[in-house]
């Protein structure tokens, strides 16, 4: 112990010399200023103290004021306690951004077109305690000065002039109109008029024309292939399309354009169909036929309509077993004024199946018209008439002997036709009708049509 003391002697001795040269010569006088340790506040020892310190190192905007001056534009952020930290202007394009930290506004600020020069003035919240000022010019990046009030920040802004760059530059404004293509977004199925499709709650798909045309859809089979939960049952020949929506069969539940039309699935016809809309679930049974038929679906054709521009087209399609079709569609208007125009479809179909004795040939024809009676008033006369000619029934089909289980007189041809040839069928359908439609205003219309089916059968002496 003694060795230790007598080390630390000179120890002391120093801090008592360098202590009275103090009582001597005095503190510095930035050390005077200091103030004393009881006084100087303590740090945070919990999250509550933490925060707390915090909320008061933030300053909130409370009002954003503009004000024009002779040079452009005054900003003031006016704080009601605390000075806001001055920050760094960067220009982006035509804008000037600057982010203040440890700051917060009680509510967004926002004014278009100020002044001439200046298009937009922002000042925004940012998460983590950040404001946000954005200043866009009209043509160039404004300039602007920054400088700390008692009363808050002020920005002094000056609109930017353009450079002889800039003023070189030709602005290119591109508009146009999209298509349809493979989307349309409104139906008339489900409510009976044109609403988009996100707005109807039942379960509706549509197959537009644009799939129809890719898919060279000849038969109502072939353009509800695309469907999900449609099922062709059968299409003899070409003469009759029949299918099921949801596993439940539809004969006769079948629109065209919003009316109930029980042949449309007898027609074998597709020249005159412009788009598909299905509509699938019992809810179907309010906008098609009652019925057993109706709790699956139903399918609604929407015919081609009169186009004011010419249109003219032609097409040849080449199948197997001997299938060929031609068909025609022309459009225009009838006078100078576009006031009156029509639209005529036609096609023929000669086919053969790999079944004997099964052949058909079938002939349409769809001639439209339409009126405008006035502004707001529009007059559409259309039919059709398809003339279908089949030799042969539907064959009962191949015993089970002979095509999947052994017979000792040899393998049934899977072509055998049991029925054997028959007489010659005539069948001719089709429909004529109007569709009136008036206009009130753009949100109020009335709509009359009226249509006629009328059907023969040379076989069973229907009409």
């Amino acid at each position: 112990m003694i060795n230790k003391w007598q080390r630390s002697v000179p120890f002391l001795e120093k801090l008592l010399i360098f202590a009275s040269l103090f009582s001597v010569l005095g503190m510095p006088a930035a050390w005077a200023d200091l103030p004393p340790v009881n006084d100087l506040p303590l740090s945070a020892k919990t999250v509550q103290d933490w925060v707390a310190q915090m909320e008061a190192a933030t300053v909130q905007v409370t009002a954003v004021k503009l004000s024009p001056t002779a040079q452009g534009l005054q900003i003031i952020l006016e704080t009601a306690e605390g000075q806001l930290d001055v920050p760094t202007l960067n220009p982006v394009d035509n804008a000037l951004i600057a982010n203040i930290s440890n700051a917060t506004i009680a509510e967004n600020f926002e004014q278009v077109e100020p002044i001439a020069g200046i298009a937009r003035v922002e000042v925004t919240g940012l998460p983590g305690d950040r404001v946000r000022v954005a200043i866009t010019g009209t043509d160039a990046p404004p300039v602007a000065e920054i400088r700390s009030e008692a009363q808050g920040l002020v920005f002094a802004v000056t609109p930017g002039t353009m450079t002889g760059e800039q003023e070189e530059a030709i602005k290119i404004v591109v508009t146009g109109e999209q298509e349809e293509g493979d989307r349309v977004p409104d139906t008339s199925v489900g409510t009976r008029t044109d609403t988009p499709l996100r707005d109807i709650p039942q379960s509706i798909q549509v197959v537009p024309r644009q799939v129809l045309q890719d898919r060279q859809a000849r038969s109502i089979t072939d353009g509800l292939e695309n469907v999900s939960g449609v099922t062709s049952i059968s299409n003899i020949a070409g003469s009759r399309d029949y299918f099921t929506i949801r596993g439940f069969e539809v004969y006769s539940n079948s629109l065209v354009n919003g009316l109930p039309d029980p042949q449309i699935s007898s027609d074998g016809s597709f020249v005159n169909v412009e788009r598909l809309e299905v509509l699938k679930g019992p809810a179907s049974v309010l906008y098609g036929e009652t019925g057993f038929s109706g709790i699956g679906g139903t399918v609604n054709f929407i015919t081609k309509q009169p186009l004011p521009d010419p249109f003219y087209e032609i097409s040849a399609t080449i199948g197997s077993f001997d299938d060929y079709q031609g068909t025609i569609d022309l459009s225009g208007p009838l006078n100078d004024s576009k006031t009156a125009l029509y639209r005529f479809n036609a096609g023929y179909r000669s086919t053969e199946s790999f079944v004997d004795f099964n052949e058909a040939r079938k002939l349409s024809i769809a001639p439209d018209l339409s009126f405008s009676l006035g502004q707001n008033t529009d007059l559409v006369v259309e039919g059709d008439v398809n003339i279908l000619e089949r030799n042969g029934q539907q064959p009962d089909g191949l015993p089970a002997v002979g095509s999947v289980l052994p017979n000792p007189n040899g393998r049934v041809r899977r072509s055998f036709n049991s029925t054997g040839p028959g007489t010659d069928n005539l069948t001719i359908n089709g429909r004529v009708g109007y569709s009136l439609e008036h206009r009130f205003n753009e949100n109020w219309k009335l709509r009359n049509a009226f249509r006629y089916v009328f059907y023969d059968d040379d076989d069973r002496g229907d009409t």
